[in-house]
């Protein structure tokens, strides 16, 4: 008696297998530059251009300080300097920005069937993307009927080797977000 209802035990459990998928989620926190630059130093040489300049400074990002140092070249010292600056600073951010990252992953299993497009009979009640967008773009919008929101759809079914094309209403059997459609016509 034990060895049946063992048996029985697992084919329950393999009937009631659920499909499972990964879900992953990766977040990076951006870290602020709460003070600086500071600590200014540069130095200016005259090239083929005009002027080239490699500037050094200090930026506190996150909890610390960081050391920041970048060159550029342009006609004129300043011009050249500014560059330097904005490289530098580039340089840094590179290296320490995002320096918070957290990722997870979750299991997720469900043995709710999965939603797909199926032929339909009026009075079934079936969430909105079971049947097809209209072919024809201007009856795809929305429209009020009684007081529902409604659309019309199409369905394609094959009767002695001809394609037929169904047209029909389904309308929102709720005002809800999550409200599943009604079937109310089909010709």
């Amino acid at each position: 008696m034990k060895k049946i209802a063992t048996f029985g035990l697992c084919l329950l459990a393999l009937n009631a297998a659920a499909d499972c998928y990964l879900h992953s989620n990766i977040r990076m926190t951006r870290q602020n530059i709460v003070a600086g630059p500071t600590d200014f130093r540069r130095m200016a040489t005259p090239d083929a251009v005009g002027s080239h300049c490699v500037v050094s400074y200090r930026v506190y990002i996150g909890n610390s300080w960081h050391n920041a140092e970048g060159s550029a070249s342009a006609k004129t010292e300043s011009e050249a300097c500014m560059r330097a600056r904005d490289i530098g600073r580039g340089y840094v951010l590179a290296e320490v920005e995002p320096t918070q990252m957290s990722a997870d992953m979750q299991m997720v299993c469900s043995d709710a069937p999965e939603i797909q497009i199926h032929p339909v009979r009026v009075g079934d009640v079936i969430w909105e993307s079971e049947t097809d967008l209209h072919t024809m773009p201007a009856e795809r919008p929305y429209f009020v009927y009684k007081g529902t929101r409604c659309r019309y759809f199409t369905e394609q079914a094959s009767r002695d080797n001809n394609l037929i094309t169904y047209q029909g209403v389904i309308c929102k059997i709720d005002s809800t977000p999550d409200s599943k459609w009604s079937v109310v016509d089909k010709f």
